[in-house]
C-alpha cells in the first residue's frame, strides 16, 4: 500500500491491463516500474530519469540496486551494447532432466504411453518456455491436444 502510495504521489499510473505496471511520462520520456512481491523492475527512455527515480525510492524505502536485470520469473536477460536477449536455458534443462531426457539428441520416435499427470506437468512447463522460444510454439501447440485428450480419457 505504501509503495502504490508513493508512486502514486510521483506522478506514476497503474496500467488497465497489468496491475504490477506503472508508468510515468509521455511517450518519448516514460518511465516504467514493474512491481513484483518486493522487487522493482525499472526500465525508461532515458537513463538519468531512471537513477533520479532510484534516488528518490531510496529515500523513501529501505533498499538496494542489483545493477542490470538478469533473472526474472525463471527468464534470463542477458543486456550488452547489442541490445537484450531472453532465454530460458536453465528452465529447459529442468524440463529435460523432469522429463527424463538429460543427455538426449533429437530423434522422431513414436508417442508411446505415458503417465497422464506426468505429461500434463511437462506440456505445462513446454507452454511457459515458449515465451522465448517461439521456434517450439507448434510443437508444443499440438503436443498439448494430447494432454487435452489425456485429461478427457482419466475423468
Amino acid at each position: 500500500m505504501k509503495l502504490d502510495a508513493t508512486l502514486k504521489k510521483m506522478g506514476f499510473k497503474q496500467s488497465a491491463h497489468e496491475a504490477a505496471v506503472h508508468r510515468r511520462g509521455s511517450r518519448r520520456n516514460v518511465l516504467l516500474v514493474n512491481v513484483y512481491v518486493d522487487d522493482l523492475i525499472i526500465t525508461g527512455t532515458e537513463e538519468l530519469m531512471v537513477e533520479v527515480f532510484k534516488a528518490q525510492m531510496k529515500k523513501a524505502f529501505d533498499m538496494s540496486d542489483l545493477s542490470l536485470l538478469c533473472f526474472y520469473l525463471g527468464v534470463e536477460v542477458r543486456q550488452d551494447a547489442s541490445g537484450i536477449a531472453l532465454c530460458q536455458s536453465h528452465y529447459t534443462k529442468c524440463i529435460l532432466e523432469l522429463g527424463g531426457m538429460t543427455g538426449c539428441n533429437p530423434a522422431h520416435a513414436l508417442i508411446q504411453e505415458v503417465d497422464p499427470t506426468h505429461y500434463r506437468r511437462l506440456i505445462g512447463s513446454l507452454r511457459y518456455l515458449v515465451h522465448t522460444r517461439s521456434d517450439i510454439t507448434f510443437a508444443v501447440g499440438y503436443m498439448s491436444r494430447f494432454k487435452e485428450r489425456l485429461t478427457m480419457e482419466h475423468l
